[in-house]
This record gives structure tokens, C-alpha cells and sequence, in this order.
């Protein structure tokens, strides 16, 4: 732990503040950070359909769908409004370039679609420390350059009566049936296999079982290919719009840069963009990098963030792999002195449990960030204490604007920093986190909140009356 004042280097109070810990997603205040610095706050990404030619509204060739790292080709409500809201439609975007080509005279696409995963090159592995399990779900999704719905699948699953008969299952978004529902219902006494979506040739299976009389699961799976699934989804977008397109799909990587794992990536001979398709006919552009960062820190959003770092690689003349995105992470880090030599970065996420931070660090990193001029963007992304995000049910005593701060959570880590304003002028920077703990989360959070509350008594020798707001609070220099 570690609390000290933003513009002083004396801790306040201090207790092993240079172990490096794992850090959970507390790591996503370094990232966004890194990516609001290199990218801005109004940086956008765009999604293109584009083709090599159009005659009397026959697209000539395959339509090409083209990736450009959006990861919020969703019914997401932007700007954020304290909550992570979404419409009823979850292909919304791609009804939205349906609806464009229709306007732009296209009538027929015979030679299909070509799904153009870039900018940045897919892995064919997740970051070194992701498990298995956590590859299940929407929060270990694969890092693509082309997604939508946040590379993942929302299920309900209701098992049958009797065992031996398959379970009913709700799948959404599922255009063109093309996942299919395999998982079965087995006795209350055998084994369960997991819940997962599994890619095959001819579309993916839901697998996995549940017993009877197990209640209805409901979860967030990953898609195993999202690139697939967002040309599939086009085509449902496509065929409802009226266009009369061929059922064929391929998948086409934008790079040919692989990554080596640790160290350096390689870099393969780069590859014309797409030089032969240059009629633009749609495009849809993601909201400004300020909005998007508000939902990564406030509900803890992994894929987006991990699609942004490889998207700021780029931007910096790399090659967009993770291990060169979260080199440069890194370098950055240790160019400002942040970061000691105990620190090590896996991922942009926090969900490796090989990440290495030190509360030391991250109280560098936010009294460093406090004096950057895009800190109020940076400060109104981070959870307000009993109001929004991931505090909207902690430290609900304290007044509004009082705690603005990043959670973590893993099953074997526990984290929260972030900036205590308790009187006006003056900020506090703190961090607390806890690896390999006995006592249950639930109890540790109360422990790591009164911590918070008793800085709060103690730094506020007169707390101002009205109730402050992000906004007020976080303006420039803090």
C-alpha cells in the first residue's frame, strides 16, 4: 500500500509499496494512459466495406469487409452515462454499412465476402498467464482486428427435464443459425463438461453440459473467430437490406507480422493493403478514444483495451503484435520513470497472472498523469466511488467526486488506485494491492474500502458542502 500527495514524493503511509505484485486490472490505468498519450483523445477507428469495382449495382469481385481495430462494433450507448448500456440490436453497425451499400446502388454481391482481420496481425495463442477457463469467456476473448459485439456471445441456457436430452438454449447475437446448440443435460450426479463455443468447418457448436435441475447459466462466451462472425453477420445485414449476396466467406489477415513470444517479434514481408479493392462504398467510424477509454476503466473492459494497445503500436511505426505492443508499453514506462525493474507487463489488460506492478508505480504513474494535459479525459474514465462503474456499490458514505479509482479482480489478486480529492486544490494518489490472500473477496474489499475511508477522515480537515462531480473535480493539473 501507498497513499502520498500528488505534488510531494513523502508517503503519507506506506507498507511494501516496491513489491511487485500481480496487479489484476488495476494494470489498465498504465494502458490507457499509454494509448490516450501515443493515439489522443479524439482518435477513431474506422470499419470499410470496400471492392474493386461496382457496374450496375453488381459488386465486381468479393465485397471486402475491412477491420480497422474498432473494438466497439456493438449496440453500445455512447458516451458512457453510468452504466455500460446496449440497444436491443447487437448488429446495429453492420445494418448500418448494409444499409450504406444499398444507398450506394449495390444490389448483388455474387462472389461473396471476404473478411479482412487488420490492421494488426491476430495471435494463434492469448498472452502468456491467461488460463484456459478464462479463455471461455467474453473477458479472455482472441484479440482481432475485426469484431463485433465485444468478440463475444450472451447465452441462457435452461437444462431439460430429464438427463440425456439437450438443453434449450437462448444464443444472441446468432445470425444465420450459425451457432448450433449441442450442450446436453446430464444427472445430477455426473460430471459437467464446461460451456464453450466451439469453431467448426461448417459454423460453431454451443458444447458443454448442465444437470438437471441446475437453473438456467447465462454467460458471455468468446467467440472462437471473430472476424468469421462478423462476416456471417454482415451477410444476415446484407440479406435483410435486400441484397442479393453468395454465401462464401474467407478470412484474410491484413498483416503477415507474426509474434515471436517474448522478445522482439519477427516481422514477415509486408503486405499491399488491399490495394486491388479501392472503392470505399461504407465505412463506420467507432466513437473518439475519450469515450471508448471511460468503458474500458469504468466496467473493466479487456479485449478493448488490448485491441488499442496494438492499435498504438502501430501508430508508432511497430509492427502491432502484443509482445511489440507491450514492449512499447513498457519502454514508455520506464522512459518517464514510472516503473522500477521489478516491473513486468504481459498484457494490457491485467488478466495475466504474470503481470508484475508495484503500488510504488502506480502512484507514479497518476501523480505523473495528473500534470499531462489530457488528465481530465484520463480522470473521468476511472470509477467514481458509489456512483459508477465498477464502485458503483463501494464507499457509497463517502460524497460524490470524493474517490475516483481503477478495481482489479482475480481469484488470487486484489487491487484498487486511483485519487483521493479531499480538499479542494489537492488531490492524493494511492494503491493497495493484495496477492494470495485466505479471507474471502468480499471481505478484503471491505478492508481495502476502510482503509479509504479512514484516508478520507483523516487528509479532510473540512470536506466541502455541495457534492462534487468528476467533471469538477478532475480539471486540469487536478
Amino acid at each position: 500500500m501507498l497513499i502520498q500527495r500528488a505534488d510531494e514524493a513523502q508517503p503519507i503511509f506506506a507498507h511494501q509499496a516496491n513489491t511487485a505484485l500481480a496487479p489484476a486490472s488495476v494494470l489498465k490505468l498504465f494502458s490507457t494512459a499509454y494509448v490516450l498519450d501515443r493515439l489522443g483523445a479524439d482518435a477513431r477507428q474506422r470499419t470499410e466495406l470496400r471492392a474493386e469495382g461496382l457496374d450496375r449495382g453488381t459488386v465486381l469481385g468479393p465485397l471486402y469487409l475491412v477491420g480497422g481495430g474498432d473494438p466497439n462494433l456493438s449496440s453500445r450507448s455512447f458516451p458512457y452515462t453510468g452504466r455500460s448500456e446496449h440497444g436491443p440490436d447487437p448488429l446495429i453497425a453492420l445494418r448500418d454499412l448494409a444499409a450504406q451499400l444499398w444507398k450506394a446502388g449495390v444490389r448483388r454481391i455474387p462472389e461473396g465476402i471476404v473478411a479482412v482481420d487488420g490492421p494488426f496481425p491476430a495471435e494463434s495463442s492469448p498472452p502468456p498467464g491467461w488460463t484456459s477457463d478464462d479463455q471461455r469467456f467474453w473477458y479472455g476473448a482472441p484479440i482481432h482486428g475485426l469484431t463485433i459485439n465485444d468478440a463475444s456471445v450472451l447465452v441462457r441456457i435452461r437444462p431439460a427435464a430429464r438427463s440425456g436430452v439437450l438443453a434449450e438454449a437462448q444464443i444472441t447475437p446468432n445470425p444465420q443459425g450459425f451457432i448450433h446448440n449441442a450442450v446436453r443435460t446430464v444427472g445430477k450426479q455426473q460430471e459437467v463438461e464446461p460451456i464453450r463455443l466451439v469453431a467448426e468447418a461448417s459454423g460453431w457448436r454451443l458444447s458443454g453440459s448442465v444437470r438437471v435441475g441446475s437453473g438456467v447459466f447465462v454467460a458471455g462466451l468468446a467467440q472462437p473467430d471473430p472476424p468469421r462472425f462478423a462476416a456471417v453477420a454482415l451477410m444476415t445485414a446484407l440479406q435483410e437490406q435486400g441484397i442479393v449476396v453468395s454465401n462464401r466467406i474467407q478470412v484474410q489477415p491484413l498483416s503477415v507480422h507474426a509474434d515471436a513470444g517474448e522478445g522482439m517479434p519477427t516481422v514477415g514481408a509486408a503486405m499491399p493493403p488491399l490495394a486491388h479493392a479501392k472503392l470505399l462504398l461504407a465505412e463506420h467510424w467507432s466513437p473518439p478514444l475519450a469515450e471508448e477509454i471511460q468503458v474500458i476503466n469504468k466496467v473493466s473492459q479487456n479485449t478493448h483495451i488490448e485491441t488499442l494497445l496494438r492499435l498504438a503500436d502501430l501508430a508508432q511505426g511497430r509492427t502491432g503484435t502484443r509482445s511489440s505492443a507491450v514492449a512499447g508499453l513498457q519502454d514508455w514506462a520506464r522512459a518517464r520513470g514510472l516503473v522500477d525493474a521489478e516491473t513486468r507487463l504481459v498484457d494490457a489488460s491485467g488478466l495475466s497472472r504474470e503481470d508484475r506492478l508495484s503500488a510504488n508505480d502506480l502512484v507514479h504513474l497518476l501523480s505523473w498523469a495528473l500534470r499531462q494535459p489530457w488528465w481530465p479525459v484520463y480522470a473521468a474514465s476511472l470509477p467514481e466511488a458509489g456512483s459508477d462503474g465498477t464502485l458503483r456499490h463501494r464507499l457509497q458514505d463517502l460524497d460524490a467526486g470524493i474517490v475516483l479509482a481503477k478495481t482489479g479482480t482475480l481469484a488470487e489478486a486484489l487491487s484498487l488506485a486511483g485519487i483521493l480529492y479531499v480538499k479542494p486544490g489537492q488531490a492524493y494518489v494511492f494503491a493497495i494491492l493484495v496477492n494470495d490472500f485466505s479471507v474471502s473477496r468480499t471481505a478484503l474489499r471491505r478492508i481495502m474500502d476502510h482503509f479509504v475511508r479512514e484516508w478520507v477522515r483523516t487528509l479532510a480537515l473540512e470536506t466541502p458542502s455541495e457534492a462534487k462531480s468528476v467533471s469538477a473535480v478532475a480539471g486540469a493539473g487536478g
